[in-house]
């Protein structure tokens, strides 16, 4: 029989076992069909029972509750139409279904009359529920709302923590004490309070227990305790066989190498597990490992082995240990976390700081509870928390538990590996008092490969310990599940191979380390299926993330090519990851339609900042930002001239006063006043509604009667703005709607997937894609790192000893410049990250394996990897907490070195991908509805007063540039795209196709499509010749302290004095200034042209007049690709 084959029979056994009336905890891998296992569970629990409420199923997720109810129903419905599936498991399915159907008509239930008699609920959902029915116990009283966004609250009741500062009592004392280690930073006092009440459910059972005298005894044994096992785990990697060759080498280094090796100096006892031995441990580390923390592959002279030949036998020695402890597995990891390890004892200031911290916290979380009870709501960690009083502990048990623990006679759990130690600790309450023979079971299934939510307090090693202890007095049976119902076995194959070096080789509940389960495809093998790693090189001349946008949008296109009916997935690990993608989408392929699922901020859309502007507007008649904002959206249009003509010099008049302004009317150009007088008559009919109405539909009506919809562009947008209107009806229902608080909701929320995108091509975090599959699935950014959090004031975590006791552990945050020991000495609170980091690592190895088995047929792995100049042909391994980093030994490394010495053998370098720039993205256009398209309601409206005496200023001007000046722009715009750029990537075939770009720009600035080619035909040609003048290529080259147009203010009196400076940098060390200037004359002319902008560039010499370096001013001619040097007058 072949492996396949044992592993498909033992899953076989294991899915029969599993429907006994047992408890079971179950393990099933991506694509093992555990919601059918879940289906066919539940069905045979309803066969039994007495009443269908006596089975209680719990998911995380409404959506996942939802599917499995419609399972479950779905199934009676077949079966009671008779019909009889073909597929074996389906088959099975029908049976248990039939078998309740008969139960059903024996006892009278009427399920499918009846639905609702099916419990299956969320966590969230029957915490909620406990609370209800024991309001009293549950401190509740009057039933609060619920709400998702409890971060107002948070920082209502952190603010009120701190302005105790005030009071002089004891709890006074506690704040001033916290407010002194921070140095007085109200501000970040006050953010670490709002982090830790929004995780309180972690710290507050510990912090009640922080008064004990001999508390601080039991935290120090903890960390004694951990330090032990870091010991302990590198002696026995080092065991005194290998000490015994390493101790003379090590006395030899620390005699001639004093400081860091001196513990070593006289050693000659192979070093132990006990503690006393840590500072002779952190030596050897010293001795053994980089600062990178990897073991050494050479020794010098700054380690102790000097290069004199006399001493060339033991550097020899040295070096062929290195080499055998080279192939010790885990050995640098061991040590690393030795030379982190602290000394298990506090100072007395840190003892004394997590004391005032615990005090604190304490306070802040009975502020936060007068909060809640205040606005009516809590949030579901009250909810969690209340839940659990309701039941009651062991010794108290309350009516509502012994009612429970009557009513629920088999309780099952879906995602088990995702639960947290609150949510745990509540099904040990609701299962307190079950016995294996008394008919009761629990069922709980998962998979802990696929445990990535730490972020939402899950922790894995939960069903590590589960699986090992059980749950309260219920042991449960370990099965394990091996099919992998959804991909080919190309995929299957692959993750069986890579995945095993990438997990741990074992379980560590402490640490949240899963070893690897294989699995056993069930497909059949097809062509053009498998895993693909894509390398994108980069050596400093080339772009890589656009380098890998253009090669992830090339997968996407043949993905579809190939198979227009499979869907694509493109599944990052953090949403900025995309931001590339995206923008190489929108540049290249318009055509190309994609859902991005939570990934685009609703705040980042044009539209919703105007229309978040016209809310600021209409409630702060002063903000004059957000009435210029209105003034310049689409639905108005006003030209910066008209804006300018309108405001300047009235710093104290609002806007709206502005708006009726005849003096300041008379001053706008005709367009402009037609457009103000559309917007003012709508605005003041706002004021007038203002109150009178809903604010939704106030502001929705104003929205539509200013031509909103008209300025949308695609349904995405009217899909944008429905959400947006959706949020401001939420804010509204909770009284809690300010212009602040709704810019702040709007910035946390994601603009709605593309409604006519269909679902081929989906953008998404790895996160978001849990229990999908797609025929492709695209991973790029495997090289980015992820952006780390502040860190928590407190750190708490728990260690179980030998003895199984549980021991406390907590370090508070050091004071700025300090820590435990005022030296190099690790802290306790940085061995509780480390903690926390081991736990992210192994984190980021299940993240990888959830998404590769999204893939169905092919999966396509992208990252970037630097080329080592040091090395021909070599490349940089990855960073340090990447996911490339994972893939790298023996995969990854093997694909990227062969890019790197295919081009190596080219000898070109890295060829820079045609990114098609377009300069248009660096000025924003002017968008507006034309005239006719102001709604026809609104048309009628009377004109603003206009003084026929007074004709306005700006008549006599053009309302658009003239092309010279257009042309110049555009070329300003053209050379400070490529100023410190790669230049042989611009060749002069790359910029003539560049030609319609420039073309489309010139018209969109107001020239009609002849003048818009010929002009654009001109900057073409400007290029060319820059580019082909050494002078150009020089002055665009990269330089030190280079910019382009490059933005300085200077004092003039009382007023400020802005400029901007085309092109600056030091060569030689001389500073050059240079400015670009598009004229049309015969090269002899240049010389008197230049001198004539002399008054511009010693505006700009003023800037540098206290600098040292010589200066050089000069004009830049594209046209003619001359460079004219003014001498310094003077000089």
């Amino acid at each position: 029989m072949s492996l396949d084959a044992a592993r498909l029979e033992e899953d076989r056994l294991a899915r029969e076992r599993a429907l006994a009336l047992a408890s079971f905890i179950v393990e099933a891998p991506a694509g093992a069909g555990k919601t059918e296992l879940l289906t066919q569970r539940t069905l045979r629990l309803l066969a039994v029972v007495r009443h269908p409420e006596e089975v209680l199923a719990l998911t995380f997720t409404n959506k996942a509750a939802t599917e499995m109810r419609d399972r479950i129903l779905g199934s009676l419905e077949r079966a009671a139409r008779g019909e009889v599936p073909t597929q074996s498991h389906k088959r099975l399915t029908c049976d248990l279904a039939l078998a309740v159907l008969a139960h059903d008509a024996a006892q009278g239930w009427s399920l499918l009359q009846h639905p609702g008699r099916l419990r299956i609920t969320t966590l969230d959902a029957l915490c909620a529920s406990l609370a209800r029915q024991m309001p009293y116990l549950s401190r509740f009283g009057n039933q609060p709302g619920v709400t998702d966004d409890a971060e107002v609250h948070y920082a209502t009741a952190a603010r009120r923590t701190l302005e105790m500062v005030e009071q002089s009592d004891a709890d006074g004392e506690v704040v001033a004490a916290a407010l002194a280690f921070m140095a007085n930073d109200a501000g970040r006092l006050e953010r670490l309070l709002v982090s830790m009440l929004g995780k309180r459910d972690q710290w507050l059972p510990h912090a009640t227990r922080l008064d004990g005298a001999d508390l601080r005894d039991e935290v120090e044994a903890g960390f004694a305790l951990l330090l032990g096992r870091d010991l302990a785990a590198v002696a026995a990697l080092l065991d005194a066989d290998r000490q015994r060759a390493l101790l003379p080498l090590a006395r030899f280094a620390a005699a001639n190498a004093p400081g860091a090796l001196d513990p070593l100096c006289d050693r000659t006892m192979p070093l132990t597990a006990d503690p006393d031995d840590l500072p002779a441990w952190r030596a050897l580390a010293k001795l053994l490992l980089t600062d990178t923390g990897t073991l050494r592959k050479s020794v010098d002279k700054r380690i102790g082995f000097p290069a004199d030949k006399v001493f060339a036998e033991q550097k020899a020695a040295m070096k062929a240990l290195l080499d055998e402890l080279a192939g010790v597995s885990g050995l640098a990891e061991a040590l690393q976390a030795v030379r982190g390890s602290p000394l298990p004892q506090f100072g007395e200031d840190s003892w004394f700081t997590v004391s005032v911290f615990t005090r604190l916290l304490r306070l802040a979380a009975g502020q936060l509870w007068l909060a809640f009870q205040e606005a009516g709501e809590v949030d579901f960690i009250e909810i969690a928390s209340r839940a659990s009083l309701a039941l009651g502990d062991d010794e108290n048990p309350t009516d509502l538990a012994q009612a429970l623990d009557y009513r629920i006679q088999h309780l099952l759990v879906d995602e088990f590996q995702d639960t947290s130690p609150g949510q745990v600790e509540l099904l040990a309450r609701l299962t307190r008092g079950w016995q294996a023979d008394d008919g009761r079971t629990l069922f709980v299934v998962g998979d802990p490969m696929q445990s990535i939510y730490r972020f939402r307090k899950a922790d894995v090693g939960l069903f590590l310990d589960v699986r090992e202890r059980g749950i309260g007095d219920i042991r449960l049976e370990h099965l394990r599940l091996f099919r992998n119902n959804r991909s080919h076995p190309a995929v299957v194959d692959w993750v069986n191979q890579a995945f095993p070096a990438i997990f741990p080789v074992a379980d560590d509940t402490a640490l949240g380390a899963v070893r690897y389960a294989p699995s056993a495809a069930t497909r059949e093998a097809v062509a053009d299926s498998g895993v693909l790693i894509h390398p994108v090189l980069a050596d400093g001349s080339n772009d890589a993330e656009a380098d890998e946008a253009v090669l992830v949008r090339q997968l996407i296109e043949n993905a579809r090519a190939a198979d227009p009916h499979g869907r694509v997935a493109v599944l990052v690990r953090a949403r900025k990851h995309l931001d590339a993608l995206v923008a190489e989408i929108r540049r290249a392929a318009p055509a190309l339609r994609f859902q991005a699922v939570e990934i685009e901020a609703l705040a980042d859309r044009q539209h919703i900042q105007d229309l978040l502007s016209l809310f600021h507007a209409l409630q702060h008649r002063a903000d004059r930002v957000h009435w210029l904002a209105v003034l310049r959206a689409p639905w108005c249009g006003l030209t910066l001239a008209d804006l300018h003509a309108l405001v300047a010099g009235k710093k104290t008049a609002t806007v709206w006063e502005l708006m009726h302004d005849p003096e300041r009317l008379a001053a706008l150009s005709d367009d402009g006043r037609q457009r103000l007088a559309h917007v003012a008559g709508v605005l003041g009919l706002a004021f007038a509604e203002r109150g009178r109405q809903p604010p939704r539909r106030w502001l929705e009506a104003v929205w539509l009667m200013l031509g909103g919809p008209q300025c949308l562009e695609t349904p995405a947008a009217l899909a944008d703005v429905q959400a947006f209107f959706a949020l401001l009806d939420e804010r509204a229902a909770s009284r809690r709607l300010d212009a602040e608080t709704l810019a702040t909701r709007v910035a946390e929320l994601f603009a709605p997937p593309d409604p006519l995108a269909g679902e081929a091509v989906q953008m998404m975090t790895v996160h978001k894609a849990k229990g999908l599959e797609f025929e492709t699935v695209i991973v790029p950014g495997l090289h980015r790192e992820t952006g780390g959090n502040e860190s928590p004031m407190l750190l708490w975590d728990e260690v179980t000893g030998d003895d199984d006791r549980d021991y406390l552990l907590v370090a508070p945050m050091p004071a700025k410049g300090d820590d435990d020991s005022g030296g190099d000495e690790p802290s306790l609170y940085d061995a509780l990250r480390r903690l926390e980091a081991a736990r992210s690592a192994h984190e980021d190895e299940r993240l990888l394996y959830v998404a590769a088995t999204r893939a169905i047929r092919r999966l396509h792995l992208v990252g970037v990897a630097r080329l080592d100049a040091d090395k021909d042909g070599g490349v940089k391994p990855p960073a340090a907490g990447t996911l490339l980093r994972r893939l790298w030994p023996g995969l990854a490394d093997a694909v990227f070195a062969e890019a790197a010495a295919r081009v190596g053998a080219a000898g070109d370098g890295v060829t820079a991908t045609d990114s098609g720039i377009d300069p248009a993205s660096f000025a924003p256009l002017l968008l507006r509805l034309r005239a006719a398209q102001v709604p026809a309601a609104l048309q009628g409206l009377p004109d603003l007063p206009r003084p026929a005496e007074n004709p306005p200023a700006t008549e006599a001007l053009p309302e658009t540039l003239t092309l010279e000046a257009s042309v110049g722009t555009l070329l300003h715009r053209c050379l400070e795209l490529l100023a410190g750029r790669d230049l042989s990537a611009w060749g002069a075939e790359r910029i003539t196709r560049q030609l319609p770009v420039y073309t489309r720009w010139l018209c969109q600035h107001g020239h009609g499509e002849a003048a818009a080619a010929q002009g654009a035909a001109v900057v073409v040609a400007a290029l060319q010749t820059t580019l082909a003048s050494p002078a150009g290529r020089w002055l665009l080259a990269a330089h030190d302290e280079d910019g382009a147009e490059q933005a300085w203010t200077s004092r003039d009196g009382a007023s400020a004095v802005n400029h901007v400076i085309d092109r600056i940098f030091v060569a030689n060390g001389e500073r050059w200034i240079i400015d670009y200037k598009t004229v049309h004359e015969p090269p002899a002319q240049l010389p008197a042209r230049a001198e004539g902008f002399r008054p511009q560039l010693e505006r700009y010499a003023a800037l540098f007049a206290g600098d040292r370096l010589p200066l050089h001013l000069a004009i830049f001619f594209p046209v003619q690709g001359v460079l004219i040097e003014l001498p310094r007058r003077g000089n």
